[in-house]
């Protein structure tokens, strides 16, 4: 209950930010609040996608691509919390294009992450290594010592986890498990 209060009462100040064109603090409120979200209501979904439309309408109105690229990355985050992964992947790479034509190397890197993520869910394991390795190799040049980190224990537990698979699957076949 606790949560679902702190929840609403991050959003509603999101909310405020915006209504203020305070598109930092917005999102930091929003991120926040999507920490919190109940996600078993998908009525909230539909709140949550329509307030990130009208946030993006309004950076792009205004030629704001920095924050458009924010907006992108959370509007990501958020189909990914209500397991809608391939829009979240769209919503990603647009956010990145963004990002790398800026040149921000944190957000390209958090950015990356976040879609190496959705790509595990999906199931393209072999990708989410590959965007976790670029990721790493960004966060290697910043100096993010603790990300990289990070990163690695998910490129070794999603190469154990691919390596099951494939296991599973060779003692499926052999043993013609399927055919029982």
């Amino acid at each position: 209950m606790v949560a679902s209060i702190e929840h609403q009462e991050f959003f509603e100040r999101s909310k405020k930010f915006f209504e203020d064109k305070d598109i930092e603090n917005t999102l930091d409120h929003y991120e926040k609040a999507l920490e919190r979200i109940d996600r078993t209501k998908s009525k909230n979904k539909t709140k949550y996608i329509q307030f990130l439309d009208s946030i993006l309408k309004f950076c792009r109105e205004n030629n704001l691509p920095e924050q458009e690229a924010l907006v992108l990355r959370a509007l990501g985050r958020t189909y990914s919390v209500f397991k809608q992964h391939a829009e979240s992947m769209k919503c990603h790479y647009q956010s990145l294009k963004i990002q790398k034509k800026l040149g921000k190397k944190v957000e390209i890197a958090e950015g990356l992450v976040f879609l190496a993520e959705d790509l595990e869910v999906s199931g393209n394991y072999e990708k989410s290594v590959q965007i976790f390795q670029e990721a790493s190799e960004i966060f290697q040049a910043l100096g993010k010592l603790r990300k990289i980190k990070d990163i690695t224990k998910e490129i070794n537990r999603l190469k154990e986890f691919s390596k099951e698979m494939v296991e599973d699957e060779y003692y499926l076949n052999k043993f013609q498990v399927d055919k029982y």
